[in-house]
């Protein structure tokens, strides 16, 4: 509502902003296949295992295999849009610093750019195949250590020890900052200010966040830049100077985006939390060889029993019922809640 009884500043108070936070850890690689479009699938050749040459004999290389792979199918659910009016008569006092291209630059940069770095560290925290259940917070003397093991579960996995982004809330990186191992920006140079990187430890970059982008229940999480896909389908904003109804122009716009974490980098992203954050696996039991999960209250099972992992493959299902197995199948499940990961739980045929 506009105050006419206010004469209004030349300036408007701008209030502070900051660019994205995520978009330098995005994974771009990916796209959708034609413009219609709105998944992406993504297959992996799967491998088999090694067993030791045999010099005699017709099959000296072993059984043969059946390679097969794994697709995982990524569909944008993402469409946040707006609309606002700038009424003629405000143009007055304020028709240079309220103009519609500064109001829409303010849009964007105040509500829908956290809005999408929000989503996306939800997301990848959701997606990540490996989780540390920590009961207790963070404390001065423990966070280095629990980032400490949290990065050496990703390198026994494989993962690249460049590349990684420890994202901490400001909570917690108050307390990381004390401590002496904790390289400042200085050692990094100031171009690492420009990303959002204030600093090193124990490998990894650390880009500090407001607490309130943080899942609920999420201490910290690291992230190898190539693990994730972030695909934006759309930006579409436009300003519209004449509009049945309205006295001045009409600012509309969408933006079509979502994050996914790649099945076969799921290693690439390990988190922190509590119970909040992170789920238990599954209690899961057997009895002739079918297989059933106690129910958890708000948590909904999915499971696969192809080898694959539930977490990304197309062919997890939701648990509804016993499960039964054939002779050599495992089942693989975890746990999903909106907000949540899941620890994994498995239960071979016996």
């Amino acid at each position: 509502m506009i105050n006419y009884a206010t004469k209004y500043e030349s300036k408007i108070a701008e209030r502070f902003k900051r660019a994205s936070i995520t978009d330098a850890d995005c994974g771009h690689e990916y796209t959708f296949v034609d413009p219609n479009s709105k998944t992406i699938r993504i297959g992996s050749v799967n491998t088999v295992p090694e067993t030791e040459y045999n010099r005699t004999g017709s099959n000296r290389f072993g059984d043969v295999y059946d390679v097969g792979d794994t697709l995982q199918e990524m569909t944008c659910g993402c469409a946040p849009s707006f609309s606002f009016t700038i009424d003629a008569l405000d143009g007055t006092d304020q028709a240079i610093e309220k103009s519609a291209a500064k109001a829409l630059r303010r849009q964007l940069d105040e509500v829908t750019v956290p809005n999408m770095d929000k989503r996306r560290i939800k997301k990848w925290c959701m997606g990540a195949n490996i989780q540390s259940l920590e009961a207790t917070a963070p404390t001065k003397s423990t966070i280095t250590g629990m980032i400490i093991d949290l990065g050496a579960r990703m390198t026994d996995a494989l993962v690249p020890l460049e590349n990684r982004t420890l994202y901490i809330g400001t909570e917690y990186y108050k307390l990381l900052k004390q401590n002496p191992d904790y390289l400042g920006v200085d050692a990094l140079g100031k171009e690492a200010l420009t990303k959002g990187v204030v600093g090193e430890f124990d490998g990894n970059r650390v880009k500090p966040i407001p607490s309130r982008y943080m899942p609920a229940g999420v201490y910290f999480f690291i992230k190898y830049k190539g693990s994730t896909v972030d695909p934006v389908k759309l930006q579409k904003y436009d300003i519209l100077p004449k509009v049945q109804g309205y006295s001045g122009p009409v600012v509309q716009g969408v933006t079509y985006y979502d994050s996914f974490v790649l099945g076969t980098k799921g290693d690439g992203i390990a988190v922190c939390g509590n119970a909040t954050a992170i789920l238990t696996a599954p209690v899961m039991a057997i009895a002739s060889h079918a297989v059933t999960i106690t129910a958890a209250s708000g948590v909904v099972f999915k499971y696969t029993v192809d080898g694959t992992n539930p977490r990304y493959s197309t062919t997890a299902e939701v648990y509804t019922a016993a499960v039964e197995l054939t002779e050599g199948q495992t089942m693989r499940a975890i746990g999903t809640k909106d907000g949540c990961v899941g620890v994994e739980g498995t239960k071979a045929y016996e």
